[in-house]
């Protein structure tokens, strides 16, 4: 019989993107016990032969709109892992829900920004409930999220000399407010340090083909092609067109510079209110470079009407992947993350984050956040990633998440993370 206090459930556990976690929370949790759920058994016995290191984890039958069901699945465990996405154009929170019934912890891998707003109305409901609860909890939105709240609390020297959230310390003057407050710590260690405000926050990503993920990339890439873009600058809300303004984005050797356009991510806006970053923007672009003119095509030429049907965008996304699979092959399932902080003081902190198989990687970082939940870092009520009481131990989690990355670099220079930077002389780059 199952020990349930360490029994975690993946909704969602035949999927790419579950069967990921699934194996990952085995690598890299091995204290815990693995459940897959989902509406088909049929495919779980596929994804075993795909993942055979599944081949003794037990399957539950269960869909998500059956709260009884749900409920009953997750009672006494010590946390549920919602991967049954795409979640764009998603009604309801049943899992949520049933999750703050049954007091279980709970954390999701949503990349919608409205259905991760609808999270955080739950937010007092699962503080009375004393259930932890974290939205936007993968690799992108996610993993990128805490590289950017390390960083930007870093700048504000909000951390301690481990690295840990432990929020402003006394003795310490903002070099735009002064501002001060009561210290967790000896505060005589940061009495000669001045804290930098940031002022901008980029984030870029890249993903090669359909990055391994199977049709539900497509769906989320064809759904967010309908949706305008939200994104901030010197504190003013702005609307641009999806798929647009793209940039040319340095991800380092082995990755290399990629184009990338501006989608509609949770993590703008979330950025914006939680790490109060006037200026915030996400970008995302595929290989080969084909891909992306084809979901500028989309973006523009598509009724809005079919790009906001999700039965449409299915049967859309159905049709296109053979196409895609022919050439993944040959792209691979490369994934790249950067994230830019531009300061107060006139430097840029930088952040970078490149793995060579995107299947693999999800599940790990997915698999970080849990073991931040499990480990009690996380409190009562629904947060995004990049809040402190989501994760306190920022560099713990990115230490987890950043297992297998070819590159993983945080709180560097641009010069230091760029495939040739220019060197000026005297020990000075560009």
């Amino acid at each position: 019989m199952l020990s349930t206090w360490r029994r975690i459930i993946v909704i969602g556990g035949t999927g790419r993107i579950g069967s990921s976690t699934a194996a990952a929370i085995l690598k890299f949790l091995p204290t815990c016990n693995v459940v897959v759920a989902s509406r088909s058994e049929a495919n779980f016995e596929a994804v075993q032969k795909r993942r055979p290191e599944l081949a003794d984890v037990p399957f539950e039958q269960v869909d998500i709109d059956d709260v009884p069901r749900l409920e009953s699945l997750l009672k006494d465990s010590a946390l549920v892992v919602h991967a049954a996405g795409p979640f764009q154009r998603k009604e309801g929170a049943r899992v949520l829900e049933a999750a703050i019934a049954t007091g279980t912890p709970y954390i999701d891998v949503c990349d919608d920004t409205k259905f991760s707003q609808r999270m955080k109305t739950y937010h007092e409901q699962a503080k009375a409930a004393g259930v932890p609860a974290i939205t936007t909890a993968g690799i992108y939105p996610g993993v990128s999220n805490v590289m950017a709240a390390h960083m930007v609390s870093t700048a504000r020297k909000e951390c301690d000399k481990a690295g840990r959230y432990i929020g402003k310390l006394s003795g310490v003057h903002n070099s735009r407010d002064h501002a001060t407050s009561q210290s967790r710590s000896d505060p005589a260690e940061w009495d000669d340090r001045v804290a930098a405000e940031p002022t901008r926050c980029l984030y870029s990503y890249f993903t090669a083909g359909s990055g391994g993920a199977g049709p539900t990339i497509l769906e989320t890439s064809f759904l967010l092609a309908g949706e305008d873009v939200e994104a901030y600058v010197d504190g003013e809300k702005v609307d641009a067109a999806p798929v647009s303004k793209p940039r040319v984005v340095d991800f380092g050797k082995g990755c290399g510079r990629r184009r990338v356009y501006l989608y509609n991510l949770p993590e703008v806006h979330s950025t914006f209110k939680y790490m109060r970053v006037p200026t915030v923007s996400a970008r995302f672009g595929t290989a080969p470079e084909f891909w992306n003119w084809a979901m500028v095509a989309v973006a523009r030429l598509a009724p809005k009407t079919m790009l906001s049907d999700r039965s449409k965008i299915k049967a859309f996304s159905k049709l296109s992947d053979p196409w895609v699979r022919l050439v993944d092959p040959i792209v691979g399932e490369q994934v790249g993350m950067r994230v830019d902080v531009d300061l107060s003081d006139g430097t840029t902190a930088c952040g970078l984050f490149v793995h060579k198989r995107l299947s693999d990687s999800v599940g790990i970082c997915i698999a970080a956040f849990a073991q931040a939940v499990l480990a009690g870092e996380t409190q009562p009520g629904v947060w995004f990633p990049e809040e402190p009481e989501a994760v306190q131990d920022r560099p713990a989690l990115l230490k987890l998440a950043s297992r297998g990355c070819t590159q993983f670099q945080i709180n560097r220079p641009p010069w230091a993370i760029d495939t040739e930077p220019t060197q000026l002389g005297m020990g000075f780059y560009w």
